[in-house]
């Protein structure tokens, strides 16, 4: 019997399709889902520092400590810390110490990290598009180097739903096995 729950982030660069398998996923499995914060705390066209990206991250935590306070077998969350890691080091360079502290403090977790092989989708809070395969080889840099297993997912939404379905069947049930 589980007594942890699986974290299963999505990731990878603006408009690659996580909000959408986050969804599916979080839907069949019947799992809770912590959305993007950063939708949430920024404003279409208006300019933003690193405090206003310091206060996204910290909410990002809280959505994500609010989804486990229900003990659940299995939590998807539409993106994390990482989204965040890689966005700060794009915009401003080196991790402040609470950033770099909230990441070396995540729990375990495992990644599905998203190809940029959708087509763009424009939307206001986006501002990447012409740099999604720099973006793309960051994210895979930073799951190698990291201590989380990860799958990147490709191609039209349902091939990506298929793969994620079967990735996340089999972290549940290796999770399940080295628990008991």
């Amino acid at each position: 019997m589980r007594t942890d729950p699986l974290i299963v982030c999505l990731t990878g660069s603006e408009s690659t399709g996580k909000t959408t398998l986050a969804t599916a996923l979080a839907n069949h499995y019947n799992a809770p889902l912590v959305p993007e914060a950063a939708r949430c705390q920024l404003t279409p066209n208006c300019p933003y520092g690193p405090e206003e990206v310091l206060a996204i991250a910290r909410e990002q935590v809280r959505l994500e400590r609010e989804a486990l306070s229900g003990s659940p077998q299995l939590v998807v969350c539409d993106t994390d810390l990482l989204v965040i890691q890689i966005w700060w080091q794009v915009k401003f360079g080196a991790l402040p110490e609470e950033l770099a502290a909230a990441l070396a403090g995540r729990s375990a977790r495992a990644y599905l990290l998203t190809r940029p092989d959708v087509p763009w989708a424009p939307d206001p809070l986006r501002e990447s598009g012409g740099e999604r395969s720099g973006l793309h080889r960051r994210y895979q840099r930073a799951l190698a180097d990291g201590p989380h297993p990860y799958l990147e997912v490709g191609g039209p939404p349902s091939d990506r739903l298929a793969t994620g379905r079967r990735q996340i069947d089999r972290w549940l049930v290796r999770s399940a096995l080295t628990i008991r």
